[in-house]
Protein backbone atom coordinates (compact mmCIF):
# COMPACT_ATOMS: atom_id res chain seq x y z
CA UNK A 1 0.00 0.00 0.00
CA UNK A 2 1.11 3.05 -1.07
CA UNK A 3 1.53 5.32 2.01
CA UNK A 4 1.04 9.33 1.08
CA UNK A 5 3.24 11.86 2.76
CA UNK A 6 2.18 14.77 5.16
CA UNK A 7 1.33 18.00 4.08
CA UNK A 8 4.53 19.06 6.46
CA UNK A 9 6.78 16.41 4.69
CA UNK A 10 6.02 17.30 0.96
CA UNK A 11 6.57 21.43 2.06
CA UNK A 12 9.95 20.21 3.40
CA UNK A 13 11.23 18.00 0.59
CA UNK A 14 14.15 20.00 -1.85
CA UNK A 15 12.71 20.45 -5.04
CA UNK A 16 13.64 22.38 -8.83
CA UNK A 17 11.17 24.27 -10.67
CA UNK A 18 11.56 24.93 -14.48
CA UNK A 19 8.17 25.88 -15.36
CA UNK A 20 6.91 29.03 -14.12
CA UNK A 21 6.37 32.67 -15.31
CA UNK A 22 7.53 35.58 -13.31
CA UNK A 23 4.54 37.67 -14.24
CA UNK A 24 1.92 34.75 -13.01
CA UNK A 25 4.02 34.09 -9.66
CA UNK A 26 3.45 37.66 -7.75
CA UNK A 27 1.06 37.53 -5.30
CA UNK A 28 -2.04 39.59 -6.59
CA UNK A 29 -1.97 42.17 -3.80
CA UNK A 30 0.90 43.30 -4.77
CA UNK A 31 0.27 43.71 -8.20
CA UNK A 32 -2.88 46.11 -7.50
CA UNK A 33 -0.95 47.83 -5.18
CA UNK A 34 1.47 48.08 -8.09
CA UNK A 35 -0.75 49.21 -10.72
CA UNK A 36 -2.36 51.73 -7.91
CA UNK A 37 0.75 53.27 -7.56
CA UNK A 38 1.78 53.41 -11.27
CA UNK A 39 -1.91 54.53 -12.29
CA UNK A 40 -2.79 51.93 -14.63
CA UNK A 41 -6.51 51.89 -14.28
CA UNK A 42 -7.87 47.93 -13.58
CA UNK A 43 -10.96 46.66 -15.07
CA UNK A 44 -11.49 44.86 -11.40
CA UNK A 45 -10.86 46.28 -7.77
CA UNK A 46 -8.54 42.87 -6.78
CA UNK A 47 -6.65 41.51 -9.79
CA UNK A 48 -7.06 37.99 -7.73
CA UNK A 49 -11.07 38.04 -9.02
CA UNK A 50 -9.71 37.84 -12.53
CA UNK A 51 -8.07 34.00 -11.15
CA UNK A 52 -10.97 32.21 -13.34
CA UNK A 53 -10.85 31.07 -16.94
CA UNK A 54 -12.73 29.75 -19.73
CA UNK A 55 -9.45 28.79 -21.48
CA UNK A 56 -6.02 29.81 -22.69
CA UNK A 57 -7.42 32.27 -24.58
CA UNK A 58 -9.17 34.17 -21.34
CA UNK A 59 -6.37 33.04 -19.64
CA UNK A 60 -3.79 35.22 -22.05
CA UNK A 61 -6.44 37.57 -21.43
CA UNK A 62 -5.57 37.95 -17.55
CA UNK A 63 -2.31 37.64 -17.92
CA UNK A 64 -1.65 40.41 -20.14
CA UNK A 65 -3.71 42.64 -17.55
CA UNK A 66 -1.14 41.43 -14.56
CA UNK A 67 1.73 42.84 -17.16
CA UNK A 68 0.01 46.02 -17.23
CA UNK A 69 0.63 46.59 -13.71
CA UNK A 70 4.61 46.48 -14.10
CA UNK A 71 6.20 49.62 -15.27
CA UNK A 72 9.52 50.68 -13.40
CA UNK A 73 12.71 48.46 -13.05
CA UNK A 74 11.18 48.47 -9.41
CA UNK A 75 8.38 46.91 -10.17
CA UNK A 76 10.24 43.44 -11.82
CA UNK A 77 12.26 43.67 -9.06
CA UNK A 78 9.93 43.31 -6.60
CA UNK A 79 7.83 40.43 -8.19
CA UNK A 80 10.75 38.38 -9.03
CA UNK A 81 11.93 38.62 -5.42
CA UNK A 82 8.75 37.77 -3.85
CA UNK A 83 8.26 35.25 -6.63
CA UNK A 84 11.38 33.56 -5.71
CA UNK A 85 10.57 34.02 -1.46
CA UNK A 86 7.11 32.60 -2.77
CA UNK A 87 9.13 29.38 -3.92
CA UNK A 88 11.47 29.30 -1.31
CA UNK A 89 9.10 28.57 0.83
CA UNK A 90 7.54 25.57 -1.27
CA UNK A 91 11.01 23.58 -0.77
CA UNK A 92 12.68 25.08 -4.30
CA UNK A 93 16.22 25.22 -4.10
CA UNK A 94 16.81 25.85 -7.86
CA UNK A 95 14.64 27.28 -10.33
CA UNK A 96 14.43 28.21 -14.40
CA UNK A 97 11.77 31.19 -14.83
CA UNK A 98 10.01 32.30 -17.64
CA UNK A 99 9.32 35.93 -18.40
CA UNK A 100 7.53 37.76 -21.49
CA UNK A 101 8.90 41.06 -22.42
CA UNK A 102 6.62 41.36 -25.70
CA UNK A 103 3.91 42.46 -23.29
CA UNK A 104 5.98 45.16 -21.69
CA UNK A 105 7.45 46.00 -25.31
CA UNK A 106 4.01 46.61 -26.96
CA UNK A 107 3.24 49.07 -24.10
CA UNK A 108 6.58 50.98 -24.92
CA UNK A 109 8.54 49.85 -22.00
CA UNK A 110 12.00 49.22 -22.40
CA UNK A 111 13.69 45.95 -22.82
CA UNK A 112 16.30 46.96 -20.28
CA UNK A 113 13.91 48.07 -17.93
CA UNK A 114 12.57 44.84 -17.93
CA UNK A 115 16.26 42.88 -17.26
CA UNK A 116 17.39 45.10 -14.89
CA UNK A 117 14.45 44.57 -12.26
CA UNK A 118 14.76 40.75 -13.10
CA UNK A 119 18.42 40.35 -12.62
CA UNK A 120 17.87 42.62 -9.95
CA UNK A 121 15.29 40.45 -8.04
CA UNK A 122 17.36 37.20 -8.85
CA UNK A 123 20.31 38.44 -7.50
CA UNK A 124 18.52 39.91 -3.52
CA UNK A 125 16.51 36.78 -4.20
CA UNK A 126 19.78 34.58 -3.82
CA UNK A 127 21.38 36.85 -1.04
CA UNK A 128 18.25 36.77 1.16
CA UNK A 129 16.60 32.85 0.72
CA UNK A 130 19.75 30.92 -0.50
CA UNK A 131 17.74 30.15 -3.99
CA UNK A 132 19.07 30.17 -7.17
CA UNK A 133 17.58 31.34 -10.13
CA UNK A 134 18.14 31.43 -14.15
CA UNK A 135 16.06 33.07 -16.59
CA UNK A 136 14.81 32.48 -19.86
CA UNK A 137 13.06 34.62 -22.40
CA UNK A 138 9.85 33.56 -23.73
CA UNK A 139 9.37 34.74 -27.28
CA UNK A 140 5.75 35.66 -27.93
CA UNK A 141 4.16 32.46 -30.49
CA UNK A 142 1.59 33.90 -32.42
CA UNK A 143 3.76 37.28 -33.27
CA UNK A 144 6.25 35.50 -35.50
CA UNK A 145 9.60 34.25 -36.07
CA UNK A 146 10.66 38.15 -36.59
CA UNK A 147 9.41 39.61 -33.32
CA UNK A 148 11.03 36.29 -32.11
CA UNK A 149 14.45 36.98 -33.61
CA UNK A 150 14.57 40.45 -32.56
CA UNK A 151 14.14 39.38 -28.61
CA UNK A 152 16.65 36.73 -29.25
CA UNK A 153 18.71 39.93 -30.40
CA UNK A 154 18.42 41.98 -27.46
CA UNK A 155 18.89 38.96 -25.02
CA UNK A 156 22.73 38.97 -26.65
CA UNK A 157 22.97 41.97 -24.22
CA UNK A 158 22.17 40.11 -21.04
CA UNK A 159 24.27 38.43 -18.12
CA UNK A 160 24.07 34.91 -19.62
CA UNK A 161 25.22 33.57 -16.08
CA UNK A 162 21.53 35.00 -15.16
CA UNK A 163 19.91 34.43 -19.04
CA UNK A 164 20.22 30.94 -19.99
CA UNK A 165 17.37 30.26 -22.50
CA UNK A 166 15.19 31.19 -24.76
CA UNK A 167 11.51 29.39 -24.86
CA UNK A 168 7.85 30.25 -26.82
CA UNK A 169 4.81 30.78 -25.10
CA UNK A 170 0.92 32.08 -25.83
CA UNK A 171 -1.23 29.76 -28.11
CA UNK A 172 -0.10 27.10 -30.59
CA UNK A 173 -3.72 27.73 -32.87
CA UNK A 174 -3.31 28.58 -35.98
CA UNK A 175 0.34 29.55 -35.73
CA UNK A 176 3.45 28.36 -37.88
CA UNK A 177 5.50 26.42 -35.80
CA UNK A 178 7.91 25.40 -38.60
CA UNK A 179 9.10 29.55 -39.11
CA UNK A 180 10.39 29.31 -35.36
CA UNK A 181 13.56 26.75 -37.04
CA UNK A 182 15.68 29.64 -38.14
CA UNK A 183 15.46 31.68 -35.03
CA UNK A 184 16.03 28.84 -32.43
CA UNK A 185 18.99 27.56 -34.36
CA UNK A 186 20.62 30.94 -34.10
CA UNK A 187 19.48 30.68 -30.21
CA UNK A 188 21.68 27.72 -30.13
CA UNK A 189 24.61 28.73 -31.76
CA UNK A 190 24.70 31.61 -29.60
CA UNK A 191 24.72 29.60 -26.81
CA UNK A 192 20.91 29.41 -25.13
CA UNK A 193 19.11 26.43 -24.46
CA UNK A 194 15.72 26.56 -25.77
CA UNK A 195 12.37 24.65 -24.88
CA UNK A 196 8.82 25.56 -26.22
CA UNK A 197 5.08 25.51 -24.91
CA UNK A 198 3.64 22.70 -27.24
CA UNK A 199 0.36 21.03 -27.13
CA UNK A 200 -0.64 22.86 -24.13
CA UNK A 201 -3.95 23.59 -26.30
CA UNK A 202 -2.15 21.70 -29.74
CA UNK A 203 -2.16 18.29 -31.13
CA UNK A 204 0.98 15.74 -30.70
CA UNK A 205 2.34 16.86 -33.98
CA UNK A 206 2.80 19.87 -32.10
CA UNK A 207 5.71 18.57 -30.23
CA UNK A 208 6.81 16.58 -32.89
CA UNK A 209 7.61 19.76 -35.46
CA UNK A 210 9.21 21.26 -31.55
CA UNK A 211 11.48 18.29 -31.50
CA UNK A 212 12.56 17.43 -34.55
CA UNK A 213 12.45 20.89 -36.85
CA UNK A 214 13.07 23.14 -34.16
CA UNK A 215 15.08 21.00 -32.20
CA UNK A 216 14.15 22.57 -28.66
CA UNK A 217 15.94 20.69 -25.78
CA UNK A 218 12.66 20.93 -23.71
CA UNK A 219 9.18 20.62 -24.23
CA UNK A 220 6.91 22.54 -21.70
CA UNK A 221 3.39 20.93 -21.54
CA UNK A 222 3.40 18.37 -23.72
CA UNK A 223 -0.17 17.62 -22.86
CA UNK A 224 -0.99 15.28 -25.95
CA UNK A 225 2.08 13.63 -26.14
CA UNK A 226 0.58 10.23 -25.80
CA UNK A 227 -1.45 10.44 -28.45
CA UNK A 228 1.64 9.53 -30.80
CA UNK A 229 3.65 6.73 -29.16
CA UNK A 230 6.25 6.39 -32.36
CA UNK A 231 6.99 10.19 -31.34
CA UNK A 232 6.85 9.13 -26.99
CA UNK A 233 9.48 6.64 -28.04
CA UNK A 234 11.79 9.15 -29.77
CA UNK A 235 11.07 11.49 -26.61
CA UNK A 236 12.14 8.97 -24.56
CA UNK A 237 14.96 7.62 -26.21
CA UNK A 238 16.65 10.99 -26.32
CA UNK A 239 15.31 12.05 -22.91
CA UNK A 240 13.68 14.84 -23.93
CA UNK A 241 12.23 16.60 -20.58
CA UNK A 242 8.67 17.55 -20.85
CA UNK A 243 7.76 20.12 -17.58
CA UNK A 244 3.93 19.06 -17.56
CA UNK A 245 1.77 21.46 -15.03
CA UNK A 246 -1.13 19.48 -13.86
CA UNK A 247 -3.00 22.45 -12.11
CA UNK A 248 -2.76 24.92 -14.78
CA UNK A 249 -3.97 22.79 -17.49
CA UNK A 250 -6.88 21.46 -15.30
CA UNK A 251 -7.42 25.58 -14.61
CA UNK A 252 -7.82 26.15 -18.28
CA UNK A 253 -9.80 23.77 -19.17
CA UNK A 254 -8.20 20.86 -20.94
CA UNK A 255 -9.21 18.21 -17.92
CA UNK A 256 -12.51 18.22 -15.66
CA UNK A 257 -9.77 16.06 -13.48
CA UNK A 258 -6.35 16.13 -11.96
CA UNK A 259 -6.74 12.40 -11.96
CA UNK A 260 -7.35 12.29 -15.70
CA UNK A 261 -4.01 14.26 -16.30
CA UNK A 262 -1.46 12.17 -18.85
CA UNK A 263 1.44 12.31 -16.72
CA UNK A 264 1.64 9.40 -14.84
CA UNK A 265 1.24 7.01 -17.87
CA UNK A 266 3.78 9.59 -19.49
CA UNK A 267 6.21 8.32 -16.94
CA UNK A 268 5.39 4.86 -17.13
CA UNK A 269 6.33 4.81 -20.90
CA UNK A 270 9.82 6.03 -19.48
CA UNK A 271 9.54 10.27 -20.27
CA UNK A 272 11.20 12.42 -18.19
CA UNK A 273 8.94 14.56 -16.26
CA UNK A 274 8.81 17.14 -14.18
CA UNK A 275 6.09 18.54 -11.89
CA UNK A 276 5.58 22.55 -12.15
CA UNK A 277 3.07 25.33 -11.22
CA UNK A 278 3.31 27.19 -14.29
CA UNK A 279 1.28 30.78 -12.99
CA UNK A 280 1.79 30.13 -9.73
CA UNK A 281 -0.50 33.12 -7.56
CA UNK A 282 -2.56 33.00 -11.09
CA UNK A 283 -3.41 29.10 -10.06
CA UNK A 284 -3.55 30.28 -6.31
CA UNK A 285 -0.68 26.67 -5.82
CA UNK A 286 3.11 26.67 -5.50
CA UNK A 287 5.14 24.15 -6.32
CA UNK A 288 4.53 22.47 -2.60
CA UNK A 289 0.47 22.45 -2.99
CA UNK A 290 1.29 20.86 -6.72
CA UNK A 291 3.30 18.17 -5.28
CA UNK A 292 0.55 17.20 -2.76
CA UNK A 293 -2.28 17.55 -5.23
CA UNK A 294 -0.81 15.44 -7.47
CA UNK A 295 0.39 12.86 -4.95
CA UNK A 296 -3.52 12.68 -3.79
CA UNK A 297 -4.45 12.47 -7.29
CA UNK A 298 -1.95 10.13 -9.41
CA UNK A 299 -2.11 7.54 -6.23
CA UNK A 300 1.66 8.65 -5.35
CA UNK A 301 3.73 8.49 -2.11
CA UNK A 302 7.07 9.51 -0.90
CA UNK A 303 9.08 7.88 -3.13
CA UNK A 304 7.10 8.81 -5.87
CA UNK A 305 7.30 12.80 -5.08
CA UNK A 306 11.66 12.10 -4.36
CA UNK A 307 11.65 10.73 -7.84
CA UNK A 308 9.90 13.80 -9.74
CA UNK A 309 12.26 15.69 -7.73
CA UNK A 310 15.15 14.40 -8.98
CA UNK A 311 13.94 13.99 -12.34
CA UNK A 312 13.90 18.28 -12.20
CA UNK A 313 17.38 18.02 -11.40
CA UNK A 314 18.21 16.27 -14.55
CA UNK A 315 15.30 18.05 -16.45
CA UNK A 316 17.46 20.94 -15.26
CA UNK A 317 20.04 23.21 -18.17
CA UNK A 318 21.90 22.72 -14.94
CA UNK A 319 25.89 21.29 -15.81
CA UNK A 320 26.83 17.74 -15.41
CA UNK A 321 28.84 18.09 -12.35
CA UNK A 322 26.05 20.86 -10.47
CA UNK A 323 23.61 18.03 -11.58
CA UNK A 324 25.57 15.30 -9.74
CA UNK A 325 26.08 17.26 -6.30
CA UNK A 326 22.68 18.68 -6.49
CA UNK A 327 21.30 15.17 -6.26
CA UNK A 328 23.25 14.30 -3.61
CA UNK A 329 22.27 17.00 -2.00
CA UNK A 330 19.17 16.33 -2.44
CA UNK A 331 19.04 12.58 -1.44
CA UNK A 332 20.89 13.51 1.62
CA UNK A 333 17.71 15.60 2.92
CA UNK A 334 14.99 13.18 1.66
CA UNK A 335 16.50 10.49 4.34
CA UNK A 336 16.76 13.20 6.95
CA UNK A 337 13.23 13.84 6.42
CA UNK A 338 12.32 10.12 6.65
CA UNK A 339 13.89 9.99 9.42
CA UNK A 340 12.73 13.27 11.09
CA UNK A 341 8.94 11.84 9.59
CA UNK A 342 9.66 8.74 10.90
CA UNK A 343 9.42 6.98 7.48
CA UNK A 344 11.10 3.84 6.73
CA UNK A 345 15.32 4.48 4.55
CA UNK A 346 15.33 4.50 1.42
CA UNK A 347 18.42 3.63 -0.74
CA UNK A 348 18.85 6.16 -3.72
CA UNK A 349 21.12 4.94 -7.33
CA UNK A 350 22.50 8.13 -8.70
Amino acid sequence: MVEPASPEHVRSIPKVELHVHVEGAARPSTLTNLARQNGIELPVQDLASLYAYEGLEDFIGAYDIVCRCLVSAADYERVTHESLELAHLAGVQYREMFFSPTFALRRGIPFKTVWQGLAAGVSEARKDFGIECKLILDIDKPSGPGPARELIDLALGCDREVLVGIGGDAGEDGVDLVAFVEPFEFARQQGFRTTMHLSEEGPASDIAVGVRQIGVDRVDHGFNLLKDMDLTREVVERQVPVTVCPTSNVEIGLLDSLSDHPAPAMRQHGVLVSINSDNAEMFRIDLADEFLRVQEAFGYGLADLEDLSIAAIQSSWLDDASKTEMKRQFTTRFQELRSEMGRTERAFEL
